[in-house]
C-alpha cells in the first residue's frame, strides 16, 4: 500500500511545439507537493532555448526529433498545405491515408509526427521510458502539461492498477463535438452509434501502477499502430474505444468529482475550500486539477505570482 509518492514515482507529459513558459505553473505546482518522484517530459520541434527552459523544469527531458526524420518531404509539404487551406481541409484526411496506406509504421509515424505532432506518437515514448527506466518506476501518472496544476501529491491516495477519469457528466458521444468527431474520423459511424449517449473519459490523465501502466500502453499503442491516418487529439477516440470494447477490464473508472484528477473543462461551477483550493463533488481535494484554464477567476490565480502553487 502507498501512502505518497516514492522516489520511484513518476510523471510523464509530452510537450512539441509550445513555449516552455506554458509548463511552468505545472512545474510549480507539482514541486509544492509532498511528491518525491520523477518529473520527466517528452519533448518534441523544440527550439534550443525552449528544450533549456524545458530542462530547468523538469527532471529529465527526452528529444523525440531523432525518431521521425523527414523522409517523405514532397508529400509532406502537400499534406500541410491541405489542412492548413480552407475549403481543401476536408480532403486533407483522405489524401493522408491514401499517402500512408501500405507504409510501414515508421513512414506512417514520420508524417504524424510533421503534420500532427507528438501527441499519438507520446504512448511509445512513455512505453519505452517506463519499461528502461531504471530503478523502475512504482507508480505512474501520464499528464497534460499545459492545462494541469497540482493541489497536492498525485499519488497521495493509493495506487492499485490503472485509474482512468471520467469528464464532467454532460460531456457525452454525440452529443459533445469533439470527441463524436473524433470517434467518427477514426472508427466510422457504426462505432460512433455504438457508444452514442456514453460518456468521455479524458486520455489527458492516466494513473497507475508500473505493470498496469505498461498494459495500458500496450494496448494503446496496439490499436494506434493499425491506423494509417491522421490522429492527432484523436488518440482520445482511440482511448475511449479500448473502454468501450472492454480491452481494459480491470481499469478502474472515476467518475469526475470522486477522485485524485477533477476535470473542469466542461464544469460550470466547482466548490472551494476555505483555504482557496478547489473540491471535489463529495467534498474531498483532488490532487490533481485538469482544464483549470477554461475557469476565468481559476486561471488569474493560477497564473499570477505568487499564487502559482495551489498547495499550501
Amino acid at each position: 500500500m502507498n501512502a505518497g509518492s516514492t522516489e520511484r514515482s513518476l510523471v510523464l507529459g509530452a510537450y512539441s511545439g509550445l513555449p516552455a513558459r506554458f509548463v511552468e505553473p505545472f512545474a510549480a505546482s507539482l514541486r509544492a507537493t509532498e511528491f518525491k518522484g520523477s518529473f520527466c517530459i517528452v519533448a518534441g520541434r523544440c527550439e534550443p532555448q525552449e528544450r533549456a527552459r524545458l530542462e530547468a523544469l523538469a527532471d529529465s527531458v527526452i528529444d523525440a526529433d531523432p525518431e521521425y526524420p523527414d523522409e517523405r518531404r514532397i508529400a509532406r509539404t502537400l499534406l500541410a498545405r491541405l489542412r492548413r487551406t480552407r475549403g481543401l481541409r476536408r480532403v486533407y484526411a483522405p489524401t493522408f491515408k491514401a499517402v500512408a496506406r501500405g507504409t510501414s509504421f515508421r513512414t506512417w509515424s514520420s508524417l504524424e509526427y510533421h503534420l500532427e505532432g507528438l501527441q499519438a506518437l507520446r504512448y511509445r515514448h512513455y512505453h519505452r521510458i517506463i519499461l528502461e527506466r531504471e530503478p523502475a518506476p512504482d507508480f505512474v501518472l501520464l499528464t497534460d502539461l499545459r492545462d494541469v496544476v497540482f493541489q497536492r501529491d498525485p499519488f497521495a491516495d493509493r495506487v492499485d492498477g490503472l485509474e482512468l477519469f471520467f469528464e464532467d457528466a454532460s460531456v457525452r458521444f454525440g452529443e459533445d463535438h469533439f470527441n463524436t468527431r473524433w470517434i467518427r474520423d477514426v472508427y466510422g459511424h457504426a462505432q460512433l452509434d455504438r457508444m452514442r449517449g456514453n460518456p468521455v473519459s479524458c486520455s489527458g490523465t492516466v494513473v497507475g501502477t508500473r505493470q498496469a501502466m505498461l498494459a495500458y500502453l500496450a494496448e494503446m499503442i496496439g490499436q494506434i499502430a493499425l491506423q494509417r491516418g491522421p490522429i492527432g487529439s484523436r488518440d482520445q477516440a482511440v482511448h475511449n474505444v479500448l473502454i468501450a470494447s472492454g480491452r481494459l477490464p480491470s481499469a478502474l473508472l472515476v467518475r469526475n468529482g470522486y477522485g485524485r484528477v477533477l476535470t473542469l473543462g466542461a464544469m460550470k461551477t466547482f466548490e472551494l475550500a476555505s483555504d482557496g483550493k478547489v473540491l471535489n463533488a463529495d467534498g474531498s481535494v483532488p490532487a490533481v486539477l485538469h482544464q483549470w484554464d477554461r475557469h476565468r477567476a481559476l486561471a488569474a490565480r493560477v497564473e499570477r505570482p505568487p499564487a502559482v502553487s495551489l498547495a499550501p
